[in-house]
Parts: structure tokens; C-alpha cells; sequence
């Protein structure tokens, strides 16, 4: 077990070293990546830690405590704010987020820096470190980064869903490695919560579970981490994040007669641009491009979709886009053309979101309804 737990703490060693690198080379850094690069640094140490713990390399341990000990209150509140960064403005969103950091801030303070002081020099006044109340916190302070992750995916669920009042196509948006990784660390932190509990009660497993675990997430974070070197942001306008889109309760019976006029004669001149210039065939369209070309704001066109034709910007071009493609497999123009070829045609950037949404819309699979067709 040693010699396969020491193969993966240098690999990962080796590894979370080649993001670090790809990151901070890189020249114009967003916050996002900021954010990435003391995520990794943290990881690095944890993982340098738990590799001189499994040599008993005394000063190594030394070096990595502080960083290792607070990790946990770190990673949560980080991968929180590296979410936001990737949807929101950046101005303001570190000094608004400080108070995140203040629990890790506090027990690197009172408790980590404090323990290994104590252990190089053992002053009677901080054996407060050994004591049964500090345990206890060192026990449960997985809680807060669990919290941590299940805030951190509910939010990411919000802005996912956002960005179909924007987008056309969600391909570079998807966020699913995202995802994947908050749910991995919560089901690792999960598991390492679990034995710990049962061992307050019951006494020590004879395996130490925390390396397990620790590999496991250096594996997992390493891995879908490497996705985040090349992950571009995504700035949400300030209307979607400030009215309550998400609300399917709010239709077109809440709006003035005033409105209800102004926003018919706004959407026959949608419907005329729809049907003459056919902008959904441009993969790459989104609200704002259409709402310039309608002469209106982009704020004005979503109100329009969301609220007074109760659909969505992502579902309304998609709709368009499904419909061509249903024209097309009927003209002889595109008889050599394969199925993908004339999604693409149409507006889709991937065989996975034309699968899902031509589905969608026809009940059928695009083969099954082009075997329909013959």
C-alpha cells in the first residue's frame, strides 16, 4: 500500500507542478486563474505533506503543516469564489468575499501556527492544542467544507441555468467538469467524515483512511483541475442576476397593458427577423447580437422571451434551429449531407447538445426521425 500511495503523491506532486506552471505562464491572468493558482499551491502542500508523512520527513511535515491544517476551511470557501469569478464582474467580488476566509484565518492563528510551534518548542501555555475541545473542531471541520461544496454546487446549478437567457449554444459553457469535481471532493470529504465519526466512537481503523482519501481527491482535483487552466469566463449581465429569471411563475398577465403592447409590436418584429434573416443559423449567437439587430437592449429581449413569450433565449433559437434541420433532411440539396453535417449547418456547435435538443423537440432521435422521413 506505501509503495502505491507514494507513486500517487509524486505523480500528483508532479502534476499539480505542470498546472501551476501552465497557470501562472500564462500573461493575462483573470481572477479565475488567481483563484486556480492558490487552489493549487494549497494542494501542492497538502499533497507534500502527506508524502513526508508517509516517509517521516520531519522538517518537510514542518514546512506543510499550516497550509495542510487550514486546507480544509480553505478549499471550500476558494472553490466558492472561483465560481462566482467565472460569471461575475471582478471588481469588488475579493474584497466582498474576505469574510469567507476569516475561519481559516482564525484557526491558522489560534490553532495551526500554534501546533507546530508546540511541537518544536513545548511551552506550557499552548498545550491548549492537545486539548479535547480542539479535537473535537479537527473532527467536525469537514462540516464547514461540505457546506462549502453543496452551496458551491447549488450556485453553479444558478448560473448554468442563466446562461440559456443569453446563450444559443452552451458547448464552451458547459461546466460539466466543474460539476464533477465538487461532487467528487464532496463525496471523498463525505467518506473521510464518515470514518472519522466512527472513530470518535469506536476507536482508530488499523488503515490510516485519510491517506486513502487524500490520494483519492489529489487524483480527482488533479485531473478535472486541468480543465480550469483553459476555462474562459462567462460574465452574466447584471439584469439576469438581479431579477429572479428563474421564476416560471412570471408571465405575461403581470405586465401592463402599456407593456403588453410595446412587447407585441417588439416580437412581430422578432418574428420577422427570425423568418427573413434567420440569424440562428450563426452557432455563435447570443442575446446581445440579436438585440442589436432588432434595435433594442438586451435586457428589453429577454423580458420579451422570458416573461411575455414564457420561453427562454437558449430554447427559442434552438427551436428555429431543429426546425431547419427538419426542412433541410427533406430537400434533395442535402441528400449527401450526414446528420451532423446539417446540424452544423443549422446553428449547433456539437453532436451532444443537437442530440439533446432535437430530441427534445421532436420526441424522436435525429436518426430515428430521418429513418421516419424514408
Amino acid at each position: 500500500m506505501d509503495l502505491i500511495l507514494d507513486f500517487i503523491f509524486v505523480g500528483g506532486i508532479i502534476i499539480i507542478s505542470i498546472i501551476l506552471w501552465l497557470l501562472i505562464k500564462s500573461k493575462k491572468k483573470q481572477l479565475s486563474q488567481k483563484i486556480l493558482i492558490v487552489f493549487f499551491v494549497l494542494l501542492f502542500f497538502i499533497t507534500l505533506y502527506f508524502y513526508a508523512q508517509l516517509h517521516h520527513i520531519i522538517w518537510l511535515i514542518r514546512i506543510c503543516f499550516v497550509p495542510n491544517d487550514i486546507s480544509v476551511l480553505m478549499i471550500g470557501p476558494l472553490l466558492f469564489l472561483y465560481i462566482k469569478s467565472l460569471f461575475l464582474k471582478e471588481e469588488n467580488l475579493i474584497k466582498n468575499s474576505l469574510s469567507h476566509f476569516v475561519p481559516a484565518a482564525l484557526f491558522a492563528v489560534f490553532i495551526a501556527i500554534p501546533t507546530i510551534v508546540y511541537d518544536i518548542i513545548p511551552l506550557g501555555w499552548l498545550s491548549y492544542v492537545h486539548s479535547d475541545f480542539i479535537r473535537i473542531i479537527l473532527k467536525t471541520e469537514d462540516i464547514y467544507m461540505i457546506g462549502y461544496l453543496l452551496i458551491s454546487l447549488r450556485l453553479l446549478s444558478k448560473y448554468r441555468a442563466l446562461l440559456k437567457f443569453k446563450y444559443s449554444n452552451l458547448t464552451l459553457y458547459d461546466f460539466n467538469w466543474i460539476k464533477m469535481m465538487l461532487i467528487g471532493a464532496l463525496c471523498i470529504i463525505s467518506f473521510n467524515f464518515s470514518v472519522l465519526t466512527y472513530e470518535f466512537f469506536f476507536g482508530d481503523f488499523k488503515m490510516n483512511i485519510e491517506f486513502i482519501a487524500v490520494a483519492t481527491m489529489v487524483i480527482w482535483i488533479a485531473y478535472l483541475g486541468y480543465y480550469g487552466v483553459y476555462q474562459s469566463k462567462v460574465l452574466l449581465p447584471d439584469f439576469l442576476l438581479d431579477s429572479d429569471e428563474l421564476n416560471t411563475e412570471v408571465h405575461v398577465n403581470s405586465l401592463s397593458d402599456v407593456k403588453k403592447e410595446e412587447f407585441e409590436v417588439l416580437k412581430n418584429r422578432l418574428y420577422d427577423i427570425i423568418e427573413n434573416s434567420k440569424p440562428y443559423l450563426d452557432e455563435n449567437l447570443t442575446l446581445n447580437t440579436l438585440a442589436q439587430q432588432l434595435s433594442t437592449t438586451d435586457k428589453k429581449l429577454s423580458t420579451l422571451l422570458n416573461q411575455y413569450m414564457n420561453t427562454n433565449f437558449y430554447d427559442f433559437i434552438n427551436t428555429y434551429r431543429v426546425e431547419e434541420i427538419k426542412q433541410k433532411l427533406q430537400s434533395e440539396q442535402y441528400e449527401n449531407y450526414t446528420l451532423l453535417g446539417i446540424s452544423y449547418e443549422c446553428g449547433f456547435k456539437s453532436k451532444t447538445s443537437f442530440n439533446r435538443v432535437f430530441k427534445k423537440e421532436t420526441g424522436l432521435s435525429p436518426s430515428a426521425y430521418k429513418k421516419s422521413l424514408s
